[in-house]
């Protein structure tokens, strides 16, 4: 896969969101967005209802949900990370989040659709906070999102946090450091696992550099691969380092690997169900934080305010 950017970023300039209201806000949105590159999109693919946003994607309906994230040892909350629901339009049928982004046939279409969802995910935070504690939020970027722009990481997503209210500060993003480094390596990529690996070590640099806090997602996911993606944490100092599930699921020893994270300065995330168990053993293995999910996967909407049932994982 090339670095290449996808194509020449037009600058937008964004009126502050506070200033309007949300559904003037997501008409002005919609006006000032590209038109259609592919029948994917929309001419507008954001929707204002009842004081929440979607959006209409590949005839989907994109929602926003928000998991809360707790201190292990306090249980006082710390922040929210934002997941993706979605259904279809016509059918009402649920699909998952990652089959949403098997959707895109290329980079641009990929990373219009990586920033389209982080967006929606901002502009519900905005209502969901006014109901809710404050804290930081907690968004996923694609790995592939991350390869495929060139350089300028997190710019044009600033740009729109501004417009609506939030900095980069409220903001962390994860990102799967071993997927990245492996870009290379995979579907046939010419470019090489180092140079792949010096891109995110780059990217990362310039997601600091603008503010935005980091989270290294589903580490520990791939046993062959932990010393080199130990280097990796060395080289980018994430702000929270977050187990991959199967850690858990497998219960592997955890105290030995939390150890050395927490020697790189690293608070350590798990997540799973809310249960009795869940937080016994994250306390006895040194986990700091919880991303908790409710019995039944039931997930804060940003549509109800409250606890809802998910839809889609």
């Amino acid at each position: 896969m090339s670095f290449k950017a996808p194509s020449v970023r037009r600058r937008i300039i964004f009126p502050k969101a506070p200033t309007m209201p949300l559904t003037d806000f997501v008409r002005y949105l919609n006006a000032q967005h590209p038109l259609p590159a592919s029948g994917l999109r929309s001419t507008t693919p954001f929707v204002s209802e009842d004081g929440r946003v979607c959006v209409h994607f590949a005839n989907l309906r994109l929602e926003s949900a928000y998991a809360p994230i707790v201190d292990t040892a306090s249980g006082e909350l710390r922040g929210h990370a934002a997941e993706l629901h979605a259904v279809g339009l016509r059918t009402r049928q649920p699909l998952g989040a990652d089959a949403v982004f098997v959707l895109p046939s290329d980079d641009e279409e990929f990373v219009y659709l990586d920033r389209l969802v982080r967006t929606l995910h901002a502009l519900n935070y905005l209502t969901y906070l006014n109901r809710h504690s404050r804290g930081k939020l907690l968004l996923k970027v694609h790995p592939r999102h991350v390869a495929s722009v060139a350089a300028d990481h997190g710019l044009a997503f600033e740009e729109i946090l501004r417009a609506c209210g939030l900095l980069p500060e409220q903001i962390t993003l994860e990102l799967e450091i071993g997927e990245i480094a492996d870009t290379g390596e995979a579907n046939g990529n010419t470019v090489g696992g180092d140079e792949a690996a010096a891109h995110l070590v780059r990217a990362i640099a310039n997601y600091k550099s603008r503010g935005y806090g980091i989270a290294v997602g589903r580490f520990g996911r791939r046993a062959g691969s932990l010393e080199r993606d130990f280097g990796l944490l060395r080289e980018i100092r994430p702000d929270i380092v977050k187990l991959d599930p199967l850690l858990l699921a497998a219960e592997q020893p955890l105290p030995a690997l939390v150890e050395r994270l927490h020697a790189l300065g690293a608070p350590v995330m798990v997540e799973g169900l809310d249960t009795a168990h869940l937080r016994k053993d994250a306390r006895a293995s040194g986990i700091d934080l919880l991303q908790v999910h409710p019995p039944l996967r039931r997930l804060l909407h940003a549509d109800v305010g409250g606890p809802a049932q998910s839809a889609a994982a």
